[in-house]
């Protein structure tokens, strides 16, 4: 039965290449390091990196000691990806590295491949992953950290996109002046207050219409006011 998998937590992919960058520096290729000496390799709270070697411990990209709990060492893989991703992180051949290493999860095999049949948005791929790897207390960074990690790895940009923004419907606000001389209904003398209209306009919406528009509502206030007995 495979172990558990885990997804990273409060963490962007980036921090987590750093986190193994920073474990390299402090010689967890060679010998089993602590955090607290690993964190001095990164600009980043210990605990912070802390949370996540659960997510580096699953999938094979750190080995904790077993004499010396607390203390970890990186993989061969997660070592030579580290030092290639320090030298050159957008080289092909440090996604190459990365995805030579996550390629021997069966899970990640058949995720890419169901990407690159089914093509789906990000969004519906963030929501079905937690169930995929049985991580249901995942975060959101963390789930797109891990997304983001896939689609460099295997080169997904243009299988998989962004989620498409709609327009916003902006409003529009008319300002009708006040009219300054006192208007008489039936004897009174009345003072018209200022008022806000509000127009709807979507981005189809031409100068031309929005003209027309306000115009029209001007003249339909005009004709208002003149049925009320406003002179």
């Amino acid at each position: 039965m495979d172990e558990a998998k885990y997804f990273p937590r409060k963490q962007g992919f980036d921090r987590l290449c750093n986190i193994l960058v920073a474990y390299l520096n402090a010689g967890a290729d060679r010998d089993y390091v602590s955090v607290g000496e690993a964190s001095k390799r990164v600009n980043m709270n210990p605990t912070d990196l802390s949370r996540n070697n659960l997510f580096l411990k699953s999938w094979g990209f750190l080995e904790e000691g077993g004499e010396a709990p607390g203390r970890y060492r990186l993989s061969p893989e997660a070592a030579g990806f580290a030092s290639a991703y320090r030298i050159d992180p957008k080289a092909e051949a440090t996604r190459q590295s990365l995805k030579a290493f996550l390629s021997k999860h069966v899970i990640v095999t058949g995720l890419i491949q169901r990407i690159q049949r089914d093509k789906p948005d990000k969004a519906s791929i963030l929501v079905d992953l937690p169930r995929l790897i049985g991580d249901l207390k995942a975060d959101r960074v963390g789930l797109n950290a891990f997304l983001d990690m896939l689609v460099y790895a295997f080169n997904l940009e243009t299988l998989l996109p962004a989620p498409v923004e709609r327009p916003v419907i902006s409003a529009v606000r008319v300002r009708v002046k006040p009219v300054k001389k006192p208007m008489s209904i039936k004897g009174f003398e009345a003072q018209v207050a200022p008022f806000t209209i509000m127009l709807t306009v979507n981005p189809e919406t031409s100068a031309e219409k929005l003209k027309e528009s306000v115009k029209a509502v001007l003249k339909a206030y005009e004709e208002y006011m003149q049925e009320r007995g406003f002179e």
